[in-house]
Parts: C-alpha cells; sequence; structure tokens
C-alpha cells in the first residue's frame, strides 16, 4: 500500500534569544535542570506538545552560527565587539515541537544517486506542516515572554524554516495501525501480511510528541518483544 518511508516526523526546535546586562554563564550548571515540565494543557487551538529548556550545548561556533542579532554585522569591529560582549550574556530557549506528521514527508530511494558502493542513497521529501508553524509560534512567544521577564536587554528569535528536521528523533516511516491501506505494521508491532516479521523502534510512531522519545522507543521496544515472546512456542 505505499506506507513504507511516509510519515516522515522529527522534531521542529524554534529558538528565542536574550542579552542580559550581567554576566549569564549559560554553559554552567547541572544537565538535568535545563528544561521545564510544567504540564500546561488547553492552550487554545493549539495541536501538539512542545517542552521548553535552556541552552546547554551552545559552544562559541554555534553561538556564531545561530545566536547572532539581526541588527548586529558579521563582520568587522561590530562582530568583534558583539561576539566579545554576547556570548557571555546571552541566555537561548529552545525546544522540540512535535512535528505534526502527513502522507507527503517520507523517505524513499533515489533512482539514480548512488553511494560508493552503489548503493541508492536516502532521499528525503515533504515539508512543515501548517499546525506545527502554529505551534511554533506559540511555543516562542512563551519564551520571548520568559525572557523579558527575566530582564533581558534585547531579543530576537530564529527564523522558520518549511521542512522536515534531518538531524535527531526521526520517526513514523513504519506506523503502527489497524488499517494495512494506513499503517505498515498491527499495534503489536508485526507488519501486515507477515507472521514472523516484527518492528520495533521509532518508525512505528505515528505521532512523535513534544518531547525527546528515547524511553518511548524503548517502551515500544520491551512492548513488542514481549509480545514476540508471547507469541513463540515454550
Amino acid at each position: 500500500y505505499d506506507q513504507v518511508g511516509r510519515n516522515l516526523q522529527g522534531h521542529h526546535y524554534p529558538a528565542v534569544y536574550g542579552v542580559f546586562g550581567e554576566l549569564e554563564h549559560d554553559l554552567l550548571g547541572p544537565g538535568p535542570c535545563i528544561a521545564t515540565c510544567a504540564y500546561n494543557h488547553g492552550n487554545g487551538s493549539v495541536i501538539g506538545g512542545a517542552m521548553l529548556a535552556n541552552e546547554y550545548i551552545r559552544l562559541p561556533v554555534h553561538h556564531v552560527a545561530s545566536a547572532w542579532p539581526p541588527d548586529v554585522p558579521r563582520w568587522g569591529l561590530e562582530a568583534k565587539k558583539w561576539m566579545r560582549y554576547g556570548y557571555s550574556r546571552t541566555a537561548r530557549i529552545t525546544g522540540p515541537v512535535q512535528e505534526i506528521p502527513h502522507p507527503d514527508g517520507r523517505v524513499t530511494l533515489d533512482p539514480t544517486v548512488r553511494d560508493r558502493w552503489g548503493v541508492p542513497v536516502a532521499r528525503l521529501s515533504g515539508t512543515t506542516h501548517p499546525e506545527t508553524l502554529r505551534t511554533v509560534a506559540f511555543i516562542k512567544t512563551k519564551a520571548l515572554e520568559w525572557l523579558e521577564a527575566s530582564g533581558a536587554e534585547k531579543t530576537w528569535t530564529t527564523p522558520d524554516r518549511l521542512r522536515l528536521s534531518g538531524g535527531q528523533h526521526q520517526a513514523g516511516t513504519c506506523r503502527m495501525g489497524t488499517d494495512p491501506a494506513r499503517s505498515v505494521t498491527d499495534p503489536t508491532g508485526r507488519v501486515h501480511g507477515h507472521k514472523n516479521l516484527f518492528i520495533a523502534d521509532a518508525s512505528l510512531h505515528v505521532t512523535n510528541g513534544g518531547f525527546n522519545p528515547s524511553l518511548t522507543i524503548l517502551a515500544l521496544a520491551y512492548r513488542v518483544a514481549d509480545g514476540i515472546l508471547g507469541r513463540s512456542p515454550a
């Protein structure tokens, strides 16, 4: 039914920056304290989940590439002044926003391009769902409120991208379900039409949620394994 590779999803990562009049030392502190997990439900008509977190891997090169204010030149004396002043005084709030899946987001094999071993390379296609962008706008507004309430002298945001995420948390391309015309596996991870073929990774996800998927992947893998053991003869 042409379902393998469809419904590709990951996480959209909007970011908001604020520069303060005092040293922030944004990279110091214990990692577990980076995120807020206060579950706020009923956010109007926003669909999907998200999490806000303080920055924890903003190294100098990344700062220059991503945390640059739009009104500061990227070269010359003004750029040098900003690098000296801004790096230790800038805080970033970001976090994964659930990407709303749709069938046009997919992985296929390129019909012409091959790697050095002659294997067709993977090709990603699709764009960001409009509902994902609405959640991104909502999260940006909340993050700006936090930074401004904290006393930021200046704030700015990253531009929205109209493409699927390609770096981490990819999921959904072998989604589970009860209808073979709309899914690849049944709810136990068994591929439709095959008695002894199972999938036990993030590709089963119908939605990826607004949080890192590692624990969900582990839970699904255990669930699929338990199901396989239950089917196996003693």
